[in-house]
């Protein structure tokens, strides 16, 4: 698993959920570049996806973000929030630049 320190290794500029979703997704996208997931039969797709577009009829920048995670079947029958049932991608250290 990629363990991060919310203390150490969370940038202080991050303030908003948005920020942090920005944050993470473009993090995973970094560390896992090019793992897949198989999401149907004869569908796989990129674990973790994240790109800036421009938008010309509204002359702003969006950032989209694709994240696909595998979740534990205990999900069903554990008592526990959901996000604590997603398993890792892998085991690759955060990069250096992510941190604050």
């Amino acid at each position: 698993m990629t363990v991060i320190n919310i203390a150490t290794d969370l940038p202080n500029s991050i303030t908003t959920l948005e920020q942090i979703a920005a944050w993470s997704n473009l993090a995973l996208r970094t560390i896992y570049p090019t793992l897949e997931a198989v999401e149907g039969v004869g569908i796989n797709e990129r674990v973790a996806q994240a790109g800036i577009f421009y938008v010309a009829s509204s002359n702003y920048y969006r950032m989209l973000n694709r994240t696909s995670l595998l979740v534990s079947p205990d999900h069903l029958i554990g008592g526990a929030k959901m996000w604590t049932y997603v398993q890792e991608f892998g085991s690759t250290a955060l990069p250096a630049g992510f941190k604050s």
